[in-house]
């Protein structure tokens, strides 16, 4: 490569790496997970993480043109600063972006893990043929993004949208956020799990007494969809209820800016086949611009993959650059 950006997309428990040049074909990809303890232990992984990018890929560091970063918190996108994030604390206050440029004197843009992947989706996925579209992450979280106009919404004060802190049911499960009900807690991958436990814990008759040992503190995710897979009553109707809750969410997502397609990313991405027919029933049931005829929508899998992040941060520092330049 003539020259080459680098993504970096931090979760809850792992951290990509992506390579790519000026199109969204990366050259080079890699995750593992990492530590959380301190704003320098977290440059050591970052630097350490492009230092091994660039070895593997033969790209000299010269040719580094800039570095995008998602991270599942709050960020000052002028100064990298992390405001405020639940897994992130450690940060606050500190730039994620300053010692990375310093180190390697290119640009280095961050922002939050539901802007990052709706660079990536509208680069790399949907936005190749649709220019209006929402976008959620859904994994350890329930996060949004939009693209209008083939734009993707930014906000004032570093804010951006965040449906999955709607409510759209009666529980008042507390929330990560600080509130009580949101459809981040009840249909997340922790938010699953607990639905799982609950079923464990009250006695009723499920797979998933097996898969656990019988401990329903060990329940997850993914056993939730491996039982339901397995045709299990009791995961499928956890499945069931997440794909209702999901459904009405999108309904309101489609009231509100009328999208042409809502595309899921992330974790639960792919597993979430099985819920697309009743997510889109129940979306179409709520939504009178729909059940009228006056517009058209419809809930999909990212094709991306888990890759969106990486895709995203490359291309958001792209348009930076692009941008500083003109």
């Amino acid at each position: 490569m003539r020259h080459c950006f680098l993504g970096v997309d931090f979760g809850k428990t792992n951290v990509r790496f992506g390579i790519a040049a000026d199109e969204p074909v990366l050259a080079y990809y890699t995750k593992y997970t990492y530590t959380r303890r301190t704003s320098g232990d977290i440059t050591r992984q970052i630097i350490g993480g492009i230092d091994q990018a660039l070895k593997e890929t033969g790209s000299a560091r010269d040719k580094l043109r800039g570095i995008g970063i998602s991270v599942p918190a709050v960020v000052d996108r002028g100064t990298g600063v992390i405001a405020w994030g639940p897994d992130w604390d450690f940060m606050a206050g500190a730039s994620l972006t300053q010692p990375v440029a310093e180190h390697y004197g290119v640009p280095v843009v961050a922002d939050v893990d539901t802007v990052i992947p709706t660079w990536g989706e509208n680069w790399a996925g949907i936005g190749r043929t649709c220019r209006r579209f929402a976008v959620l992450t859904w994994g350890t979280g329930l996060g949004a993004g939009l693209v209008i106009d083939g734009k993707v919404e930014e906000y004032p004060d570093n804010l951006f949208p965040e449906f999955g802190h709607s409510r759209v049911s009666d529980d008042d499960w507390p929330c990560k956020c600080g509130a009580r009900g949101c459809v981040d807690t009840m249909v997340c991958g922790g938010g699953i799990a607990r639905h799982g436990r609950l079923a464990v814990a009250g006695g009723q008759p499920t797979l998933l007494r097996e898969l656990c040992g019988n401990d329903p503190e060990r329940v997850t995710a993914a056993m939730v969809f491996e039982a339901a897979g397995r045709s299990d009553a009791v995961a499928c109707a956890i499945l069931d209820r997440v794909a209702v809750l999901l459904g009405r969410l999108c309904a309101n997502v489609v009231l509100t800016m009328q999208p042409e397609t809502i595309v899921i990313v992330g974790g639960l991405a792919e597993p979430c086949a099985r819920l697309l027919p009743a997510i889109n029933r129940t979306m179409r049931e709520n939504c009178w611009f729909l059940f009228k005829g006056l517009t058209t929508c419809e809930v999909v899998a990212s094709t991306l993959g888990d890759k969106a992040g990486v895709l995203g941060a490359i291309r958001k520092v792209q348009q930076h650059i692009g941008a500083s330049n003109r």
